[in-house]
């Protein structure tokens, strides 16, 4: 009636327990991770993730400051603008503010900029809000 509890044997395949690779950290790791939990910010790909993250904030930071002309075409919340549109269609400013969770005058910014290089196109609603679509679906 009730499964069998096994024990599973160790086996010569198993890695041993590893330590930290942190300088000073002597906490064992899990799984053969080179990182202990306190410390998993130290390795290359996590370390990559948050320059990633920063980069965003800082040009969106910059976007804030100066306005369009600080936008990078090629930079993640641009891309990230133009996937959510090509995925979900028309939207106006305010619903993209909330669903990209930007600022409504940063995202002005964003809008500005890729509609001067023709990514986007602008238009109005009837009640007079501002849509953005992509400019292919025109």
């Amino acid at each position: 009636m009730f499964p069998k509890m096994v024990e599973r044997a160790q086996s010569a395949n198993t890695s041993h327990t590893r330590s930290c690779q942190m300088e000073s950290c002597n906490h064992p790791t899990r799984e053969g991770k080179p990182y202990c939990p306190d410390h998993v910010d130290a390795h290359p790909y996590v370390q990559s993730i948050l320059d990633t993250l920063a980069a965003r904030q800082a040009e969106e930071e910059r976007v804030r400051a100066v306005g369009s002309r600080a936008v990078d075409l090629e930079g993640l919340t641009a891309k990230e603008l133009v996937l959510h549109l090509s995925l979900h269609g028309a939207r106006t400013v305010e619903r993209l503010s909330r669903e990209l969770q930007l600022e409504v005058d940063v995202l002005r910014g964003y809008v500005h900029r890729l509609s001067e290089e023709g990514t986007v196109a602008i238009g109005r609603t009837n009640r007079g809000s501002t849509i953005v679509r992509l400019a292919e679906d025109e």
